[in-house]
């Protein structure tokens, strides 16, 4: 009867075990289904720069393999956990035997699972311990998950059981899995734990909330055993300090803001263009400027990715970069580009200043004659009404078609975006640097995208030439809020918004200066001349200027009105009488201007030039002079007739 009822135990054992094999899941697939909680973030050479917690049902990290371990670590979760984990196949029967002695006759009770019993009950819900029963397994559960330990140890090797369940096991609070715990309590990867961390969370597996003291004492015993004494103090102060310390903090934070932006799924490890080292100079020197809420970005003119993206000193502050902004005049050098370009305009083109139309009566034609700039003055002086200008004589479709290749949205039928920020600076910055215009990237994948020419060689030049050192824009902000300063700091395009204005000029160039040497002069392109050009009035000194060949004056005549060019000969309405018993003399149209000049009269075109020889002829006559670009200038009509 005995040996019926043994060989039938040993069936059902065997049965069940075939059962739970078939069940159980593979380690790849285990390994293949651990997602971490947290999202990361890392540089082009993989160092991390931010992570992110996206799940909020437990803190799991990346996957540890088992020789990514430290020996000091395997060796305390063997000591503390399963001394005989290379001898059994799964139940460690002597220790079964033991705890069943120890928990009939002793004063206390003692548990026998090993390490594959506990992973057993790790990956099947049904052998998890339960909570309403005081911890402890029922006879069934413990056959169950005897049964189930069994069939891990006929699929799975021992390294693999030992990884799992490293990866698996809780430790303190809602921290699952060794990487979890190793970095999150004491900020170093498991390949480096020493005896005395190793202890410590070797020990918090059989009570994972114990209170500290009753952790360090487990764990000071474990060091014992290992021949580590003399840790105990040691082990106690970490125990003390680090268990119940902060554990959802990040583990990394040099571009907080690009995470929040970026990172969406949990598990998800997200490579960028940023430079670590950049970011990390830049963060310094920002940090030294005692501006929390100061942002900051760098593009390289080469390639147009984004090395380095600060949204602001202070994690919780909105991201910097990415915040459209209100700047009075971001779009001016652009809208300057844009008339060299069209060549209505050069650096010595004279423009109105100092009256909005919107904003108060014109003042006296007779008071104009003095009140212009230059367009090179105007860019210096940030003259508002010389440079709005330029976006109303370049044309609203030229502009619009302009701002659209630069990556811009306009909103609705304005002239440009109501807002812009600092990514869209860096752009339109770096297409005056580098004439293959791509659109940035912050993250791979846009090498399929073909590279545009936002601008000619020379105009592009020409605004360099115009922005002097650094090409340095301060863009103004407006409603009180401080400027953004873009310019090119040698291979790069920075952009720095200061929450505070105070010396934002200098600090500028406090960080163009310590990432990068100052761009080296390029020599004009081909279509770029210099000469000698005068004012008349001299408000402005006369000075040697680059031009786009072709558009250089001599002399720049700012007219009454600041008409750009005006009829001298003949006068406007009068009447001429001629001799008609004499050779008449040619006659010689003349007028001046800032402009190369064509005459046109009666509707049939002239000849080009200041002045121009003309037979006169009898009957009345209406003259008019062009620009370049064909734009009227002036007109008048005059009458001619022969005396009888």
């Amino acid at each position: 009867m005995k040996s019926r009822l043994l060989l039938c135990c040993t069936a059902l054992w065997l049965w069940q075990t075939a059962a739970r094999a078939e069940n159980l899941p593979s380690f790849s697939q285990v390994r293949a289904s651990h997602i971490a909680s947290d999202a990361l973030l890392v540089d082009r050479r993989g160092e991390p720069l931010a992570d992110l917690r996206l799940d909020m049902h437990g803190r799991r990290l990346q996957w540890t393999p088992l020789s990514a371990l430290s020996p000091a670590m395997r060796d305390a979760l063997l000591r503390a956990e399963d001394r005989r984990f290379f001898q059994h196949k799964g139940v460690d029967w002597l220790a079964f035997a033991g705890a069943a002695w120890q928990n009939l006759w002793g004063d206390t009770t003692r548990g026998a699972s090993t390490l594959t019993m506990q992973l057993a009950g790790l990956l099947d819900p049904e052998l998890r311990l339960p909570k309403d029963h005081g911890g402890r397994r029922s006879l069934s559960q413990k056959w169950d998950q005897g049964v189930a330990a069994l069939a891990l140890e006929e699929q799975w090797s021992k390294a693999q059981i030992l990884e799992a369940y490293l990866n698996l096991a809780p430790f303190r609070g809602d921290l699952q899995g060794i990487t979890a715990a190793s970095e999150l309590l004491f900020g170093v990867r498991p390949a480096v734990l020493d005896v005395t961390q190793a202890s410590l969370l070797a020990a918090l597996l059989r009570g994972p909330n114990a209170r500290p003291g009753v952790v360090a004492r487990r764990a000071c015993v474990l060091a014992e055993g290992m021949g580590q004494k003399r840790l105990c103090p040691q082990i106690t102060r970490l125990a003390s300090t680090r268990l119940d310390a902060p554990r959802n903090q990040p583990r990394h934070g040099l571009a907080p803001h690009l995470a929040r932006l970026s990172l969406k799924h949990p598990g998800e490890a997200r490579t960028s263009l940023i430079d670590a080292m950049l970011q990390v100079r830049l963060l310094g020197l920002l940090q030294a400027q005692h501006d929390p809420g100061a942002a900051a970005l760098v593009l390289d003119n080469a390639s147009g990715e984004v090395l380095a993206w600060i949204g602001a000193l202070d994690p919780a502050l909105p991201d910097g970069v990415s915040r459209g902004r209100l700047l009075a005049d971001w779009w001016a050098p652009a809208a300057a580009a844009l008339a060299l370009e069209q060549r209505w305009a050069s650096p010595a083109t004279p423009l109105p200043r100092g009256w909005l139309p919107w904003l108060a009566e014109p003042q006296p034609e007779r008071d104009f004659e003095a009140n212009w700039l230059s367009l090179r003055a105007a860019l210096e002086l940030h003259d508002s009404a010389a440079l709005l200008q330029l976006r109303q004589r370049n044309g609203h479709e030229a502009w619009l078609a302009r701002l659209q290749r630069l990556g811009f949205a306009p909103a609705g039928e304005a002239d440009a975006p109501g807002t812009v920020n600092l990514l869209q600076l860096a752009a339109l910055w770096r297409s005056f640097a580098s004439l293959d215009h791509r659109p940035a990237q912050v993250f791979p994948g846009l090498a399929g995208i073909s590279a545009t020419s936002v601008w000619p060689a020379a105009p592009a030049w020409l605004i360099r030439q115009l922005l002097g050192d650094y090409s340095l824009w301060e863009a103004r902000g407006l409603e009180g809020g401080a400027p953004v300063l873009v310019g090119i700091a040698g291979p790069y395009t920075l952009v720095f918004a200061p929450a505070r204005a105070e010396d934002a000029r200098q600090r500028w160039l406090t960080l163009a200066q310590c990432i990068a040497a100052p761009a080296t002069p390029t020599p004009p392109p081909e279509g770029i001349e210099q000469a000698l050009v005068s004012f008349e009035p001299p408000q402005e000194a006369a000075r040697r200027e680059y031009f786009i060949t072709g558009t250089a004056p001599d002399m720049v005549s700012v007219l009454p009105g600041l008409r750009r060019a005006r009829i001298d000969f003949p006068e406007a309405d009068a009447h001429y009488v001629l001799p008609s018993d004499a050779p008449i003399a040619p006659w010689s149209f003349a007028a001046e201007g800032a402009v190369a000049l064509h005459w046109r009269l009666d509707g049939q075109a002239l000849s080009s030039g200041r002045l121009l020889s003309w037979p006169p002829q009898a009957g009345r006559h209406a003259l008019e002079i062009l620009g370049p670009d064909g734009e009227l200038l002036d007109s008048m009509e005059f009458e001619i007739s022969l005396q009888p």
